[in-house]
């Protein structure tokens, strides 16, 4: 399996996350999501990031897999390496805000 809406949409349903749960993590509608789901939405290298961490999951489970050698590999994991240690520092807490204000406005 190639797509990554598909990859993302298993994901979540593993999860039992509802589309609405991911929007709202997501700041996003939820006719936005479900068009990222459907891969009718170009997702940038960041989103995917932040969608994996919202499943808690790799960004690497989502992605493709190359169409070229391995040195594109290597490049790409070194990327990803250096956008956890910028989504790490720079995010996570945002994303612990988010969810904090989900369940409550929930009423859990």
């Amino acid at each position: 399996m190639n797509d990554v809406g598909e990859k993302i949409r298993l994901q979540r349903l593993t999860k039992k996350y509802s589309q609405e749960y991911m929007a709202f993590m997501l700041e996003i509608s939820q006719a936005a999501y479900s068009k990222i789901e459907r891969s009718e939405t170009e997702l940038t290298l960041r989103r995917v990031y932040e969608i994996a961490e919202i499943l808690e999951i790799s960004p690497f489970t989502l992605m493709p897999p190359p169409k070229h050698g391995t040195a594109i590999v290597l490049a790409w994991r070194k990327t990803m390496v250096k956008l956890r240690r910028f989504w790490r520092n720079n995010f996570k807490d945002r994303l612990n805000e988010r969810k904090a204000a989900y369940h409550s406005s929930q009423g859990h």
